[in-house]
C-alpha cells in the first residue's frame, strides 16, 4: 500500500509538472484520473498488450504503454519505484498530447525530453557517442523516410532505440523557441509527418533538421515523402478489429 500510494502521489504531481513544462501542447481532460496498470511480469505485461495490437507482424519490446481505448490508462511491469517514474513520466506525455494527433517521430520526441527533464535518466558520455556512431550508419534516405511515417518506430533491431533518440534530438533543437515550437506542433499533420508545418511555422525542411540533429551533411532525400510511404503508423499500426484504440508506447 505505501508503494502504490507514493506512485499515487508521484503521478498526481507529474501531471501538474508536465503541464507547467509543456504549456499550449499539454492538455489533461477535466475531472479525468490517471489509471496506472501494474502487471507482475513481462509476460503478463505482454499477454495484456497484445489485445491492443494486430494478431500478425513483429513489434518492438516496451517498456510501458498508454492506451488511449476505452478509459484511456497506462500500463508498465512492476519494478522498483524509481525506475518506474520515466516510464510514468514518458507515458503520462502521451496522454497530455494524444488531443494533437501528432506525428509519431514528434509525438515519442516530445515524450523522450519530457522524460529526461521530469525523471531521473543519465546516459554515460562515451554511450552517447557510441549511439551517434550508430545514427551515422543506420540513417540513409530509405530509413528516413521509415522514421517521418512513423514505421521505424516498429522496428525490431537498433533503428528502434536510434528512432527514439534521433526524435529527442530534433525536439531538443526545434523546442528552444517554445512559442514557435507550439505553433509547429499544433500545426503539425500525421499525414506528412509535419513537413508543410515545417516548412511554414519553422521556415526550414524536416530532413535539413534531422541532419542537423546528427551532425551529418544535408540529403535532400531525407526530406519527408509522404507519397512514398506504404502507411502512417501509430505506436501499433493498428489494433483489433474488436478493439477501438491508438496504443503509443515506448
Amino acid at each position: 500500500p505505501r508503494v502504490a500510494q507514493a506512485a499515487a502521489r508521484y503521478i498526481s504531481g507529474t501531471r501538474d509538472r508536465i503541464a507547467r513544462l509543456l504549456p499550449g501542447l499539454a492538455h489533461f481532460p477535466e475531472g479525468e484520473r490517471c489509471i496506472l496498470v501494474v502487471l507482475d511480469s513481462q509476460e503478463d505485461y505482454y499477454r495484456y498488450v497484445a489485445n491492443y495490437y494486430p494478431d500478425e507482424g513483429e513489434f518492438a519490446f516496451s517498456g510501458g504503454m498508454f492506451i488511449n481505448a476505452g478509459c484511456p490508462h497506462f500500463v508498465a511491469v512492476l519494478a522498483e519505484l524509481a525506475l518506474l517514474e520515466p516510464v510514468i513520466t514518458h507515458e503520462m506525455t502521451h496522454h497530455s498530447l494524444a488531443h494533437l494527433d501528432l506525428p509519431l517521430w514528434l509525438d515519442e520526441g516530445i515524450a523522450v525530453n519530457t522524460e529526461h527533464q521530469l525523471s531521473t535518466t543519465h546516459r554515460h558520455p562515451q554511450a552517447a557517442l557510441e549511439l551517434l556512431a550508430k545514427h551515422h550508419v543506420f540513417w540513409t534516405p530509405s530509413t528516413m523516410q521509415e522514421f517521418w511515417s512513423g514505421r521505424s518506430f516498429h522496428r525490431t533491431d537498433e533503428g528502434n532505440e536510434l528512432s527514439y533518440d534521433l526524435a529527442r534530438g530534433i525536439v531538443g533543437l526545434i523546442g528552444r523557441e517554445w512559442d514557435t515550437f507550439v505553433r509547429f506542433a499544433n500545426a503539425a499533420q500525421r499525414a506528412d509527418g509535419g513537413a508543410s508545418a515545417a516548412r511554414t511555422e519553422l521556415g526550414m525542411d524536416l530532413g535539413e533538421l534531422a541532419a542537423a540533429a546528427l551532425n551529418m551533411r544535408t540529403d535532400p532525400e531525407w526530406s519527408p515523402e509522404p507519397g512514398a510511404w506504404e502507411g502512417v503508423s501509430r505506436k501499433a499500426a493498428r489494433p483489433r478489429p474488436a478493439r477501438s484504440c491508438a496504443p503509443s508506447g515506448r
